[in-house]
């Protein structure tokens, strides 16, 4: 009886805090709760270049979306729809399932996922520049050649290798060729020469593939992109052919696609590491060594910690990844996250049949506030501590449309992934060195 009344009394103030107005009066949120302003969850149609990222230390590498107003070549971009989008996100989750679990490389292009986001850096003397996707579950670098025969249409110019002084493929011969989960694929010759990334330094005799046949089944043409950053664990990525310089690098995802996020290598992570309050957590061993594995244990909705064993999340470690989009969890926690999160959004109109991949969606249309759960990642340590990650705002919801907006998780049969969603608003570094990556949101801007 006592645990009735207790229940109804919890429920009661939440009604009380949590219903809200149609326009005008700020609201109140109760304990766990963020108040929010709708319109901060949506991308503006212009650029906001000067008012987003954390400004730290001298030097900075700017990164955006590749679908966003920010993007150097906005204009002749086609943004893609919200099921596009998810559908190519799926297609890479299934891809990279696929690999870890039968050690295959088979990676889908970093274009199907919501962020794309892309980062300017340069190949050759003298210098040709590249707005090339991030992505962390990349061993290799690639960029469209001069020497296309299929799939040549890219945001910048064709890579020439001729027109390089310091390009050489003699130590660095050999065929290239890289097959996608969907059957995409890439194919040319490898090469090596310097990569300049601008106030960071350079690499010298850096190998990347030269494609020449670039074959995309969706018929996107790989999102138009001029080529991939190679960030993740293997020999061939940019941190492993890289001094220890760059065997430390930070980023920041931008809060919306109409921001501007940065991106720090070497001792510009150390002046963020100072500045900022980071929680670090250790890497652990993952069975497919291209990704970066975290001992994912915990969620909290509103305060509450899910009642899930934490051997339920995966024994083998959560992947983190650039590439992916919205976060997977195995059905029985997604579950239990979705019960939660639905219990504490209980003032607003759950949406029936609005997607499939996403089953939470509401629509916000006439609110100016609304207020949201805090979401918590819990992860191991080793010890019987954790390391607790609070999600940005823009963190927990996908933007669907103008008026619906889903809660950014789904269901996975394999293993779980943190998407790039789940990263927006917090600065992210990897310490390949000291083997763990850490997580701040409360940094300058």
């Amino acid at each position: 009886m006592a645990w009735i009344i207790k229940h109804i009394s919890t429920c009661l103030f939440l009604v009380y805090y949590l219903t809200l107005p149609i326009y005008g009066e700020a609201i109140r949120a109760a304990p766990h709760y963020k108040v929010v302003n709708v319109s901060s969850l949506e991308p503006k149609p212009y650029c906001q270049r000067s008012s987003s990222g954390p400004k730290i230390g001298s030097q900075k590498l700017e990164i955006v979306s590749r679908y966003g107003p920010c993007f150097p070549n906005a204009s002749r971009t086609k943004t893609p729809s919200s099921n596009e989008l998810l559908n190519w996100d799926q297609a890479r989750v299934r891809s990279i399932n696929k690999r870890v679990n039968d050690h295959l490389y088979s990676n889908d292009p970093v274009n199907y996922n919501y962020g794309s986001y892309t980062v300017k850096v340069s190949l050759g003397t003298p210098r040709q520049d590249y707005h090339l996707m991030v992505d962390t579950g990349s061993e290799s670098s690639w960029v469209r050649c001069q020497s296309c025969t299929k799939g040549c249409k890219s945001d910048d110019s064709l890579y020439n290798p001729s027109n390089s002084l310091t390009y050489t493929n003699s130590s660095c011969n050999g065929i290239f060729n890289v097959i996608y989960g969907d059957n995409s694929y890439t194919n040319g010759t490898w090469g090596c020469d310097i990569l300049i990334i601008d106030g960071f330094g350079a690499i010298m005799n850096f190998r990347f593939g030269c494609g020449q046949e670039n074959v995309d089944e969706t018929g996107n043409n790989f999102g138009d992109a001029a080529g991939i950053l190679g960030l993740g664990r293997g020999e061939l990525s940019l941190p492993s052919q890289s001094d220890s310089s760059m065997k430390m690098f930070s980023y920041f995802i931008p809060l919306t696609n109409s921001l501007v996020g940065n991106m720090y290598f070497g001792t510009e992570v150390l002046k963020i590491l100072y500045t900022c309050s980071f929680q670090f957590t250790p890497l652990v061993k993952g069975p497919e060594p291209v990704y970066y594995y975290l001992d994912l244990v915990g969620i909290s909705v509103a305060g509450n910690k899910l009642n899930v064993p934490s051997i339920t999340f995966t024994n083998e470690g959560t992947i983190i990844d650039s590439g992916t989009v919205i976060t997977r969890l195995p059905q029985v926690v997604y579950s239990a996250l979705r019960t939660a999160f639905r219990e504490s959004m209980l003032s607003y109109t759950l949406l029936e049949n609005v997607d499939e991949l996403m089953d939470t969606c509401y629509s916000f249309n006439g609110y100016e506030q609304i207020a949201l759960p805090e979401i918590k990642f819990h992860f191991g340590e080793g010890t019987s501590t954790t390391t607790d990650v609070k999600l940005s705002n823009n963190g927990i919801l996908w933007m669907k449309d103008d008026r619906v907006k889903c809660l950014a998780f789904s269901a996975t049969e394999s293993y779980s992934i943190i998407g790039n969603v789940q990263q927006r608003g917090m600065n992210v570094i990897y310490d390949l060195k000291g083997e763990r990556i850490g997580f701040a949101s409360n940094c300058d801007s």
